[in-house]
Parts: C-alpha cells; sequence; structure tokens
C-alpha cells in the first residue's frame, strides 16, 4: 500500500500553504480521525463516503463529498483513510487520481484522549478507543503484507458453540436457524488453532463467539490456548450478559489479554447486564459494554441467482467481507458463509467459500500457501448468492427481536 508518511509539522505546513484535509469514513473511526486533527489545531475541510445516503450532507458542520466530487475540486487534497478497509480504499482514491492519502496511526501516536474537545465529544470508553487504534494499524499491516509476504491479521471469530441464551429472529451469525444446537469439540478447535498459527506472523484479535460462548462450559480451555500464544496479542469474549460465568469460565476473563465485549440489549434481554458489570468491576477484569437498539439489516436466506459482476460488488460493499470465522474445521470469510455451510443451506467448495484447517493430508507448506491466497483474495463466497450482504447504510432494523422457536432454513 503506498500511504505517504507524514510528520504533526508536515500537516500543519501543508494547512498554513492552504492545502485541504479531508478524512474518508464517517463511521466511528472517521470520528476519531476529526477527534484527532481537530485537537491538533488542524481543521478538516471535508470528509468522503462512498455511501452515497451520505453525500452532499454534513458531519460535524463539515460537507461530505464522494471521491470523484473531491477530485474534481482539489485532487491535491490530503486524505486520512479513517477505516479499516485501506486496500479497497486506496482504489477508490487512485481511481479517481487522488495521489496524497495517509493511515491515522501516526496521528493517533500524537493525541492524548483525555483532553477536551470543543467540536466533538468522542463519549467512548479508552479501552475501546485503544482496541479501534490497534485494528486500523494491523489493517495497515495486512496490506503490507501483500507487498512483504507477511500475513498479519487483525482480528478472526472463532465459534466455540451454536448455542444461544437468545432467540433473535434476525441474528447475523444465523443462530436463529439452529434446531439442535451444540457446542463446538475442543480437540478440533485446538488443532484449528494451532494449524491457522503455523500459516500466520501475528493476530491482533481472536474474538471469542457463539451463540453465547458461555453456554460452553469448557470455553475456558478455548479462551486459555489463545491466550497462552505468543502470536495473539489479544482474546475478546462477546456476550449478550444474560449468563454469569462460573468457575473456570471465569477465571480465564482475569489473564491480560482477555477482554469481554457485553452487547447490552436492555435489562428485559440482558437481563443480567448490571450484575455482570459490577463481577467484572470487582475483579478488575477488562471488558466493555455497548447499547445496542439496531442492527445491520441482511434479510433472510434466499438463492438469488447474481451475475458476476453483482456477487463482487455485493461482497466488495459488504462490511462482513473480512470477518474469517473459524467453525468446525474449516476457515470461513464470513459467519453466514460460516453457518449457512454448517447448516447445509448451501454447497461447500474448498478453496472458494474455506480451507480445510484439520485434513492431515494437507502439509503445512500447501496449508500456508493456501490460507494466504485464501485471505488475500477479495472474491465473493457461494454464501453471497443467498445474502443480501452488509453494505453501509442499507438500512436498519430494531435488535434483538425475539421468535419463540428456531426459524426454517429460507422460510
Amino acid at each position: 500500500m503506498n500511504t505517504k508518511q507524514y510528520t504533526i509539522k508536515y500537516l500543519r505546513d501543508i494547512k498554513n500553504k492552504g492545502e485541504k484535509l479531508v478524512v474518508f469514513g464517517r463511521g466511528t473511526v472517521g470520528k476519531l480521525a476529526l477527534y484527532s486533527l481537530t485537537n491538533l489545531g488542524l481543521e478538516v475541510d471535508y470528509f468522503i463516503d462512498s455511501n452515497e445516503k451520505l453525500q452532499n450532507s454534513k458531519y460535524f458542520d463539515i460537507p461530505t463529498l464522494s471521491a470523484a466530487k473531491l477530485s474534481e475540486i482539489d485532487p491535491n487534497s490530503h486524505v486520512f483513510i479513517a477505516h479499516n478497509y485501506l486496500i479497497s480504499a486506496e482504489e477508490v482514491l487512485k481511481k479517481n487520481g487522488i495521489k496524497n492519502y495517509y493511515t491515522c496511526t501516526e496521528l493517533w501516536k500524537q493525541t492524548d484522549f483525555s483532553k477536551e474537545n470543543k467540536i466533538i465529544d468522542l463519549n467512548l470508553p479508552l479501552l475501546k478507543i485503544e482496541r479501534m487504534i490497534e485494528i486500523h494499524h494491523f489493517s495497515y499491516l495486512k496490506s503490507l503484507g501483500l507487498e512483504n509476504n507477511t500475513l498479519n491479521v487483525k482480528h478472526i471469530d472463532i465459534m466455540v458453540t451454536e448455542r444461544c441464551s437468545m432467540k433473535c429472529k434476525d441474528c447475523a451469525n444465523l443462530m436463529q436457524y439452529y434446531h439442535k444446537p451444540t457446542n463446538s469439540d475442543f480437540e478440533t478447535l485446538s488443532k484449528s488453532i494451532d494449524r491457522f498459527m503455523k500459516c500466520v506472523d501475528m493476530v491482533y484479535e481472536f474474538r471469542v463467539l457463539g451463540g453465547d460462548p458461555f453456554m460452553n462450559k469448557e470455553m475456558y480451555k478455548t479462551v486459555n490456548k489463545l491466550a497462552s500464544l505468543e502470536k495473539v496479542k489479544s482474546v475478546v469474549i462477546y456476550t449478550n450478559a444474560t449468563i454469569l460465568p462460573k468457575n473456570e469460565n471465569f477465571n480465564c476473563l482475569m489473564n491480560e489479554k482477555v477482554r469481554l465485549q457485553i452487547t447490552n440489549y436492555g435489562n428485559d434481554l440482558s437481563r443480567k447486564h448490571d450484575e455482570l458489570v459490577d463481577m467484572l468491576s470487582g475483579n478488575q477484569i477488562k471488558y466493555v459494554t455497548e447499547r445496542v437498539k439496531k442492527w445491520d439489516d441482511i434479510g433472510v436466506l434466499k438463492h438469488e441467482k447474481k451475475d458476476e459482476e453483482k456477487l463482487n460488488k455485493l461482497f466488495m460493499d459488504c462490511c462482513a467481507n473480512d470477518l474469517f470465522t473459524i467453525l468446525n474445521g474449516r476457515l470461513y470469510k464470513c459467519p453466514v458463509s460460516a453457518n449457512g455451510t454448517n447448516l447445509n443451506a448451501f454447497p461447500y467448495h474448498e478453496d472458494i467459500d474455506g480451507i480445510d484447517l484439520v485434513d492431515e493430508k494437507i502439509d503445512e507448506d500447501n496449508l500456508k500457501l493456501r490460507l494466504r491466497m485464501f485471505y488475500n483474495n477479495n472474491k465473493y463466497v457461494t454464501a453471497c448468492n443467498y445474502c443480501k450482504g452488509r453494505g453501509y447504510g442499507d438500512g436498519e432494523i430494531d435488535a434483538a427481536i425475539q421468535t419463540k422457536k428456531p426459524l426454517p432454513l429460507f422460510g
């Protein structure tokens, strides 16, 4: 990736010359970039965003444009890529003749996030800010890996159970379709982790998921194994705050590498939330809790014959296209692909839809080559024919609406 290096002095010099500073991305990362630039005394002239619904509007009283429009106004603008899809962002900027673009890593190193900002109130816990910065940096390392033959993974999901304590009819991980959910086999999980880690240079974040991971009383075995690995920087466990962890499932949370990510759906559903937070705080366990009222609308599974162009666009526009997931010995590109295949909702093609991590007939060198090709290949998978994708700005629905019983596939 051909991003430019910079210093804060350099940025101040170009602003003094009347050149424009631009933030690419109006999500939470863009908000973080705006906070940093304004705290450093650097005025942002424009946002750009690929979501057409956001273009020609204002964000913190700053105009939002398309990359094409920015190119018309001033192709020599200086653009900070403020999301984690750096390679696709670079392609958009190059296509529109914009040559001055940067990552936000150096910018954030110079920012005191405890300092008051008159323009923007981040209202984010410091632990979440630190995590966002690390993931952005690992996205940059991933892009460099294409050039220097390394594989630095920003995050990867690992499913320890199909079981969930809720029955959400719109779950993006397809838990609503499991009629007889089971826990993942630890031996298969352990072998998958071992084989995967031999193929990569670093993983910033392993995300332990279900269902709800605490439904598996042996979840701790996977967490402890991941936390023991030198090449794994952090382990994040996702929970809906319906279960209080006990015994070894609680003890594993005390590891310095481990953090709990709590999705709070309100007192009626996340009924153990306050008790869980008190338990974690009292034991100095790291956690972040977020109140969630809306979800991306991914629709229902439905087989559609889409042409090549439509499938590629669907995949590239999908915010889940790099949510790599390990499930039952295979690595998939996203949770819909993983769980849909596991549910036999659609066919599976090795090397296109996933990589078998536990097949001993595949030697380590071959697995490493195939895994890296799979990880770096930005091409749609079979699941895209059955899913409407999760494009930015595609619409939201109320989160965690409950159903009384599992739903039929394609029902």
